[in-house]
């Protein structure tokens, strides 16, 4: 993938257990503020060590979002990083020793235009509302950056439950910043958050209008409480279905971005060719593999 694309993240839990869920069991060790604060730790962290913007994060109980824009091509090494110490962090909160992620990865879908990157933003901060579980997204106990203006930075403490202090990759607090993704260059950060918000306000207004007229509740705070981690969701979705790799609004804005897919791809094969019979190569910008463990020139990013 292309170095600077916006991605947006989402991994599920295994199993669809609720082992992110911001409340749970604290006599098994599930206490929220702590699983928040753990959350964003361990985001922060793999931001400031792989060089990742992130630009809107949300911590559900079965799954996470994250959109981000992977500056430096290393984006395997922040997932990997991310998912595998909140996998670990958990299990050893929960004293559990198995899987905490589905086998079938994550899906990361590219927003090849401003109107769908404001869009996944939106999707990932009112995740909550659109699931049901809050009637307003700043609601949500867990972690989310809803409300986050572009620039503005929280801090969280290293859980020493879990990150040895010794090391020095793990800072005694740390600050994750959201940064503002590359988009509308017309508008300031205040302008930009500004529009992100009412957009927020327009998906929370038409869920609870669908609710409504359908005459549902919300969960709520009170029954969130009472959520166990090592139950599952009862929503399911269907099986064998094609994983989306790209977030567009249209047909013809999802095939110029696999088109530019493509042609990267076919590049790629091409020099990757060169490498193997040993003639000169220089891959295109975003290789990962070749350039992290031989050493392969790659170019520039445009």
């Amino acid at each position: 993938m292309l170095p600077g694309q916006r991605v947006l993240i989402t991994r599920r839990c295994h199993d669809r257990r609720l082992f992110l869920s911001p409340h749970g069991d604290p006599g098994r060790g599930h206490i929220p503020e702590e699983t928040e604060n753990f959350f964003g730790y361990t985001l922060a962290r793999a931001t400031l060590k792989y060089g990742v913007e992130m630009h809107a994060g949300m911590q559900m109980g079965n799954h996470l979002h994250l959109s981000i824009t992977d500056v430096h091509a290393n984006r395997p090494n922040f997932k990997n990083s991310v998912h595998s110490n909140l996998a670990r962090g958990l299990n050893a909160r929960f004293g559990r020793f198995d899987s905490v992620w589905n086998g079938s990865g994550s899906c990361d879908t590219v927003a090849p235009s401003d109107e769908e990157s404001l869009e996944d933003l939106a999707y990932a901060d009112c995740n909550p509302v659109t699931s049901g579980l809050v009637k307003w997204a700043h609601l949500w106990p867990g972690f989310t950056t809803y409300g986050w203006k572009f620039g503005e930075s929280r801090t969280f403490t290293r859980p020493d439950w879990y990150y040895d202090s010794d090391n020095c990759d793990n800072p005694e607090t740390i600050t994750l910043t959201r940064i503002r993704p590359p988009i509308y260059p017309e508008l300031s950060d205040d302008e930009l958050f500004a529009k992100l918000m009412k957009r927020c306000l327009e998906i929370q207004h038409t869920k609870q209008a669908e609710y409504k007229e359908q005459n549902r509740r919300f969960m709520g705070l009170k029954k969130l409480a009472k959520t166990k981690w090592w139950k599952r969701a009862r929503s399911w979705e269907d099986r064998f279905t094609t994983i989306p790799r790209v977030a567009a609004s249209t047909k013809q804005r999802r095939i110029a971005q696999i088109k530019r897919d493509a042609q990267w791809q076919a590049k790629y094969a091409e020099q990757r060719a060169n490498v193997i019979e040993g003639r000169p190569a220089k891959l295109p910008a975003g290789a990962y593999f070749l350039p992290t463990i031989y050493g392969v020139p790659v170019e520039k990013p445009p």
